[in-house]
């Protein structure tokens, strides 16, 4: 199964267009919706109306754009901002955030998300903040979780210890791959690396507010490569985990 997932949904107003245009074209299945930004509150709204599944875009890195963020939920974010735009949070466990600030800023995330979207349909992070060991072990296991980014060359590479934890510890799929990595149009190896979804999982993470990007979604190409694949979104994941 292929699920094309389109990230930064509701960040602004341009993201969250390229990205319905993007669905009702039927060149994604799936996206990653952000809270307290820009344009969240319409974005949850058009999902609605559309059927847009929807998951939890996790963001540490960026502040809250939102007029409509609680005092402290905006403060707690921009200390958690002060930390996870440095290098060093990456593997430096010296640089990670108070384990109360990090858990109440998920858990309010998770809890906006709910209010607006409704239950996600899987977690992912802004800048891959999701897979870092801090971050990790706070997530909750309700959900599917995105895998870590491989490029195509990788593709049939030993998992390394933290895909195999994931695994273990979340619903996920098999493969995660950049759009960008694989679709000629914008500089990738080629589309061959999908037919990997024939067999398994393969999430391709998608930006189409990248105009670059949105013009190869909406591509002849990529339709056709679409329709020789199995489609779907994590919902299907995780009902195919349960059978």
């Amino acid at each position: 199964m292929l699920i094309v997932n389109a990230d930064d949904y509701g960040a602004a107003t341009s993201a969250t267009n390229a990205i319905c245009e993007a669905f009702d074209d039927r060149a994604i299945t799936s996206a990653s919706g952000m809270v307290w930004m820009g344009d969240s509150a319409r974005a949850a709204s058009l999902a609605g109306e559309r059927g847009l599944p929807v998951g939890l875009h996790l963001n540490l890195t960026l502040p809250f754009a939102a007029r409509d963020v609680p005092p402290g939920v905006r403060e707690r974010q921009r200390r958690l901002t002060e930390v996870f735009t440095s290098d060093g949070w990456r593997e430096d466990a010296s640089h990670w955030p108070d384990r109360g600030l990090l858990r109440e800023a998920i858990d309010e995330q998770i809890e906006r998300f709910c209010e607006q979207f409704g239950q996600p349909t899987h977690i992912d992070g802004h800048h891959h903040v999701h897979v870092y060991d801090a971050v990790l072990e706070l997530l909750p296991t309700t959900w599917p979780i995105r895998q870590l980014l491989r490029t195509p060359e990788r593709v049939d590479a030993r998992p390394s210890r933290r895909e195999l934890n994931l695994r273990r510890r979340f619903v996920t799929h098999d493969v995660t791959l950049a759009f960008e990595h694989v679709h000629p149009a914008v500089g990738g190896a080629g589309l061959e690396a999908l037919d990997r979804a024939k067999e398994v999982c393969v999430e391709v993470m998608t930006h189409p507010q990248r105009r670059v990007e949105l013009d190869a979604l909406m591509g002849s190409e990529w339709r056709a490569t679409l329709a020789t694949l199995p489609l779907g979104c994590y919902l299907d994941l995780e009902n195919s985990r349960k059978v």
